[in-house]
């Protein structure tokens, strides 16, 4: 059905923060809220914060959906999320039809990278390029698909999860129990383990930037090797899904050698019909990507968009 200028709700539940916006029919964002989301105090805390930012956000306004982007994939068969190892709490079966009977209006579920990829392909895409991929670095490694103007989801809802795609069978052991992912290498936290691993120091991964500008020989090790890991994961993905772009988001994307040096690998290792220049770009709306896809999502709900 669709409604005369409703008001829609958006919320990223990340492993740290907890974030709602208020949309109305235009795609413009009326307000913003974020508050810890703690899932360190279990379930029922997280819930309580997640009902605090949309009161917040919605400041009385009466909204017609809910978008929420999670980590990990939702089967709503299961009634429960997949593949969020940081955030196991949130994998709790049920938690997602608890939160839609007490909102009492449609909640649409998506993975966050995949809410990152629909706001981004809108606001930097559009019109430019229709098949792109959007990555989110930071305490993981997540992404999403937009083919041909569509997010893609695949069979269950868990397509494009290149983070977990393996760069080294016998490689670094990732959070989620498997060895050699390319987010045992490329997120925030791995980089500082690596960094302590070749020099004894435990230094976050601004720090170690600072180190490479500064001519630290293991710091220039570290992220060259990081450049062509990025490089080689990025080509994997054009090769098998034939793209036009490439989309960087999340705390780690702020790095200015992303976009200097992960061109440079990732044009060696294409293969198939010649191409234009994959452009590796940086997410435009920061760290409200996130919270906008998932407005989005309730705005597809009501009929107003349509991805």
């Amino acid at each position: 059905m669709v409604l005369k200028n409703p008001y829609v709700i958006g919320i990223d539940l990340g492993g740290t923060k907890v974030e709602a916006c208020l949309l109305d029919s235009n795609r413009e964002v009326l307000s913003r809220r974020r508050t810890a989301s703690e899932p360190a105090l279990g379930l029922e805390r997280v819930i309580a914060n997640i009902h605090q930012v949309v009161r917040q956000a919605a400041d009385g306004e009466i909204f017609a959906a809910v978008g929420i982007g999670t980590p990990g994939t939702y089967l709503s068969s299961e009634d429960a999320l997949y593949g969020s190892p940081h955030t196991p709490v949130y994998e709790t079966p049920g938690f997602m039809s608890r939160l839609r009977a007490e909102f009492g209006v449609p909640l649409v579920v998506e993975n966050d990278a995949n809410c990152l990829a629909v706001a981004e392909y809108f606001s930097t895409c559009a019109g430019k390029y229709r098949y792109v991929l959007a990555v989110i670095l930071g305490t993981g490694f997540g992404s999403g698909l937009i083919l041909d103007g569509k997010v893609y989801r695949g069979a269950l809802g868990g397509a494009g999860e290149i983070g977990h795609c393996t760069v080294n069978f016998e490689g670094r052991l990732c959070e989620c129990g498997r060895r050699g992912c390319a987010e045992a290498y490329l997120s925030g936290q791995s980089h500082s383990r690596r960094f302590a691993e070749l020099s004894g120091e435990d230094l976050p991964l601004a720090q170690i930037y600072e180190r490479l500008l500064a001519g630290d020989s293991q710091a220039v090790r570290l992220l060259e090797e990081s450049c062509r890991i990025m490089g080689e994961v990025f080509a994997n993905a054009v090769n098998a899904f034939d793209l036009e772009a490439i989309i960087l988001g999340g705390g780690v994307s702020n790095l200015p050698i992303w976009y200097e040096r992960v061109p440079f690998y990732l044009e060696k290792s294409l293969f198939g019909p010649p191409r234009a220049k994959i452009p590796v770009l940086q997410a435009t709306l920061g760290d409200s990507a996130g919270v906008i896809g998932a407005a989005y999502l309730a705005l597809r709900e009501i009929g107003q968009m349509d991805f």
